[in-house]
């Protein structure tokens, strides 16, 4: 058995005459490396969710910022020949350094930031063939930080038998390698 654990804090700051980081240095939240009981790319900035309007969730989910905070831990065993399983749970969240009036609750304070932490595990399966690992994850969220104080947690609403439920909530994530 390896407890496996991970720490990754990030701030990037604008250079010269620029107001925002560039599309590529901006910091992004969510997805099978990261905070794997969220889709890729659509956690955060902070408690803004990209749902709340529907014209904009027919889109892909690119929410980016310039702080992010996360933490990982894996338990990884081996089961029988290349197979391995692994449990986790995964929290953390994105922020951006200045108020953005399109995406309200996006900016970073710290008192604030770690009731604005998403948390999520899960229940992997590796194959383990010593020259690559083929990874699958299935995550569920245990807290979601865009919802109202008192109801960020989830653990009630978890129903694996409502396939609406399901469809939402339990997210698969197939990656080469592990995820740190």
């Amino acid at each position: 058995m390896v407890l496996a654990g991970r720490a990754n804090i990030g701030y990037g700051i604008p250079y010269g005459n620029s107001s925002v980081l560039p599309y590529v240095r901006q910091f992004f939240a969510g997805g099978s490396n990261d905070i794997r009981a969220f889709r890729a790319r659509s956690l955060g900035p902070g408690t803004y969710n990209y749902e709340i309007n529907p014209e904009e969730s027919r889109y892909f989910a690119d929410q980016g910022g310039d702080i992010k905070m996360m933490l990982n831990g894996e338990l990884r065993a081996k089961l029988f020949s290349v197979i391995h399983g692994a449990a986790f749970i995964d929290a953390g969240n994105i922020w951006t350094a200045k108020t953005d009036s399109s995406r309200l609750g996006s900016k970073f304070n710290f008192g604030r930031s770690f009731s604005e932490f998403a948390v999520g595990g899960g229940v992997g399966l590796r194959v383990d063939a010593t020259i690559f690992v083929i990874r699958f994850d299935l995550a569920t969220p245990f807290r979601k930080p865009w919802l109202p104080k008192g109801e960020r947690w989830v653990f009630d609403k978890i129903n694996f038998g409502d396939p609406t439920w399901r469809k939402q909530n339990l997210i698969l994530n197939i990656g080469i390698g592990y995820p740190f």
